[in-house]
Formats: C-alpha cells, sequence, structure tokens
C-alpha cells in the first residue's frame, strides 16, 4: 500500500539521503530537490502529499518554497525543519501555512510521527467533503444547522428535542498562531494550534519535542490559581481560558504547541475566539458522544460547606454560579446556558481574569501572576476597580464561569446536565470533573 509521496528539499544532500532511506523504508514514495526552485518544478509535476523543507537554503529559501507551494497547491501539507529554530522561524511559518516546525538535529521518531500526521491531513481534506455527505446521509435523523460564523451543529429532527451535544468530532481547518504573555510566568510566549485526525483528543506539546500531555483530568498538576497539566517533561499552565474557548467551539481533536504556559491575552477568552474562527472549523466523520448527567454528583470542601459544585440532571448545559467577595466585588450570580457560540462569545468570551490588590504580594511569593498588567487583569482594592471599566457590571462571577466550561472540557467530552457552584474554585472543577470521570469513563 502506497503511504504517500514525500517530497525531501534540503541543500545538503547528507540530510536528503538520510531521510530517504528512512522513508522508503516506511512505504513512501520520495522526490528530492536540493533547491527551491528544483522543489515547486516538481510540485508543478507530481504533486506530492507532503513537502519537507529546510528554511536555510539559497536561493529560493525554505519559507518563499513553503509560500509558493501553498499557492500554487493549498492542500499540499508544508512540513519545515530548521537548525536554527526559534518560536519567530516556526510562528512565520505557521502563518503561512505549514502544517508543522521540526528543529535539527532531527529525531527519527518525530519525523515518521509529523509525516504521518500531515499525510493523513492531507488525504482527510480530498475525502472530508465525501465522508461528511456519507454520514449525514445514514443519519437521516439529523439536520445541519449552519451558523453565522460557519461551523455546523448536529440537532436530531422532530423526533427529540433539540441539543447541540449530538455532534461529530470537529477539528480546526488550518494550522494558527496567537502571540502572548504567560500570566503566571510573566515569560513572552506564542501559541500554535494545529489540526488532529478523528480520535486524537486535545494535546498539549512544545516546538522542540514530540512529546505531549492530553487535556485530561489525570495529568491535572496543580490548581494554583489556575489549571496546570504535566506529563514528564511536558508542561502546560493556565489552560482553563483556552479549553474554555475550544468547549464552546466544540473542538475535540487539536495540538496545541506552547512554551510552558498558555498566553494570558486580556485576561478573557476573546483572543482564542478569534484565533479559532480564524483558523476555521472542520466537522470530522466520527461522533462524540456526550456524558449525560443523570443523578447528582457534588464535590464540596468539608471545611466550608458554602464552598461547592454539583452536576445534576438538566437539559443542554447550562452553569449557574453563586460569587460571594469582599466589596466592591460583593455577591453576584449569574446563570449562563450555552445554546450556540454567539452566546458564548456575547455572555462569557468578554470577562476577564480579577485579583485583588492585596492578593498581589502573596501571588509573588509564590512565584505567580509575574505576567500581571495593567491591561490583562480586572485589579480591585478594597474600594473599587482600579485599572479598566468593567465589561459587564457582573463580570467576575461571568469568568468563574468561563473558567468552569474550560476545566469541565478535561472530559474530553461535552456533558448534559446543570452545574451549579458557589464560592468554588479550580479545585473544585477538578474535582467534580473526576467524579464524574469515575462514574461514566
Amino acid at each position: 500500500m502506497d503511504k504517500g509521496q514525500i517530497l525531501i528539499v534540503d541543500d545538503e544532500e547528507s540530510i536528503i539521503f538520510s531521510l530517504e532511506g528512512i522513508l522508503e523504508d516506511e512505504g513512501y514514495h520520495t522526490l528530492k530537490a536540493t533547491s527551491g526552485e528544483t522543489a515547486l518544478d516538481l510540485v508543478r509535476s507530481e504533486t506530492p502529499d507532503v513537502v519537507l523543507v529546510d528554511v536555510w537554503m539559497p536561493g529560493i529559501d525554505g519559507i518563499k518554497t513553503l509560500q509558493a507551494v501553498k499557492k500554487m497547491n493549498p492542500e499540499t501539507e508544508v512540513i519545515v525543519m530548521s537548525g536554527h529554530g526559534t518560536i519567530e522561524t516556526a510562528v512565520a511559518a505557521t502563518k503561512l501555512g505549514a502544517f508543522d516546525f521540526i528543529e535539527k538535529p532531527l529525531s527519527i521518531e518525530s519525523v515518521l510521527r509529523v509525516i504521518g500526521s500531515a499525510v493523513r491531513n492531507r488525504r482527510f481534506k480530498k475525502s472530508s467533503v465525501s465522508s461528511k455527505k456519507e454520514f449525514r446521509t445514514s443519519n437521516q435523523k439529523s439536520h445541519v444547522i449552519e451558523r453565522q460564523n460557519g461551523s455546523a451543529l448536529l440537532a436530531t429532527s422532530s423526533m427529540g428535542s433539540a441539543t447541540i451535544f449530538d455532534r461529530p468530532q470537529r477539528t480546526i481547518a488550518r494550522s494558527v498562531v496567537l502571540y502572548g504573555r504567560g500570566l503566571h510566568t510573566g515569560l513572552k510566549t506564542g501559541l500554535i494550534l494545529e489540526p488532529l485526525p478523528p480520535g486524537s483528543g486535545i494535546h498539549f506539546g512544545s516546538l522542540t519535542t514530540h512529546e505531549t500531555v492530553g487535556a485530561r483530568v489525570e495529568f491535572v498538576d496543580n490548581t494554583n490559581h489556575a489549571t496546570n497539566l504535566r506529563h514528564g517533561e511536558i508542561v502546560a499552565r493556565t489552560i482553563e481560558h483556552l479549553m474554555s474557548a475550544l468547549h464552546a467551539y466544540g473542538i475535540s481533536n487539536l495540538l496545541v504547541k506552547l512554551s510552558e504556559e498558555v498566553p494570558n491575552m486580556d485576561g478573557s477568552s476573546l483572543e482564542f475566539c478569534r484565533l479559532i474562527k480564524n483558523a476555521g472549523l472542520v466537522d470530522q466523520p466520527d461522533e462524540l458522544p456526550s456524558i449525560v448527567i443523570k443523578d447528582v454528583i457534588e464535590f464540596l470542601n468539608p471545611e466550608a460547606p458554602d464552598e461547592f459544585i454539583r452536576a445534576e440532571p438538566g437539559k443542554g448545559f447550562s452553569i449557574c454560579y453563586e460569587l460571594d467577595l469582599p466589596k466592591p466585588i460583593g455577591k453576584q450570580i449569574y446563570e449562563y446556558c450555552h445554546e450556540t457560540v454567539e452566546s458564548y462569545q456575547q455572555e462569557i468570551a468578554p470577562a476577564r481574569t480579577f485579583s485583588f490588590s492585596w492578593e498581589l504580594e502573596a501571588l509573588e511569593e509564590m512565584g505567580l501572576g509575574e505576567g500581571g498588567r495593567w491591561g490583562n487583569v480586572i485589579l480591585v482594592d478594597n474600594e473599587r476597580v482600579v485599572n479598566t471599566e468593567l465589561r459587564f457590571e457582573d463580570e467576575f462571577v461571568r469568568h468563574k464561569i468561563l473558567d468552569i466550561i474550560g476545566d469541565i472540557y478535561l472530559l474530553g467530552r461535552p456533558i448534559e446536565g446543570k452545574i451549579i457552584a458557589s464560592r468554588s474554585g479550580h479545585r473544585h472543577n477538578v474535582g467534580l470533573v473526576k467524579l464524574i470521570g469515575k462514574t461514566f469513563l
């Protein structure tokens, strides 16, 4: 069976020779080019599935080759490699449509993994239209609701009540990138989102290794003012705002590359919504079953019984949160029913993270909050909000709901039911996810 045609482009013939041997042994058919000019001629005549190109070449360099290939044949996947890679190089390549970025010296395992993913993605693009038609035809009880933002959600026919949770798996249409700063590390960082095939799940990784950590509750490392994942050497910090947006958009298969911490942006999930919209959505021909809550499941703090979060039966997915903090915030209650992406964007996504001024010193002693800036966190003192105009009068409780939407998605599946929470935080959210996981997964 032909596993695919790979064009190797590098001005070092020893690299070409090594890659050719490895790929041919794995069942791929290879083409070779030592310059961008030759590579583009081969792309015109042969239309390879994947182009593996080095950044640093005389004449037409790897970035220019990438641009030309995507212009000639947008469906051909391009993998960029470099021995002098930086996040800026990776970001630039991804912005131009590169499927992935690999650093030299090359790891055989990493090369084969990325090429395999690229070939599958290339073939999935070619078959996705016919596959989606077959999928929808076979499920005659469903029809497609087209939303204004271009996404497609499945709803049951008149035989049952409509719900957004009966839907296919979903990924993004192309890789996209975002720059920012980590809230707790304070470091400038980047974020690259890449599509994954059905059944993959959501994973966090880095630019320099093929290892990843799954966005699942068993990999939660700690919940110190954020939700943080760890698996081996791979760390993903402050994931909840991005996970919240992924949950709202129904994205179930995705690779997130980052430098340990998800950028905080303005403290909300608006920028992640814009990034996902820019990437586009692709429904995949496998279902993502929801978890239907049939009994009350509760996580609480025995020492503080007014701090709790529970899941109970309910139609659709909704969250009711009661916040009770010192003035000027005070008591706030909000109930959110997740019906569409638009409702999330309007009611929840703009709500920013917040902190009291007297907490800053404690956060600094813990090595946290280093990235907090005047414009990316709501800062409150004893009397008022000191640094910004609120987007909602009850922006604080809405942000708590934003966090819950993100943390609950550590189940890897949507739930159908109602979440009720009072004075809870990430520790409570993760505790509830573990209890739900024990019951259903």
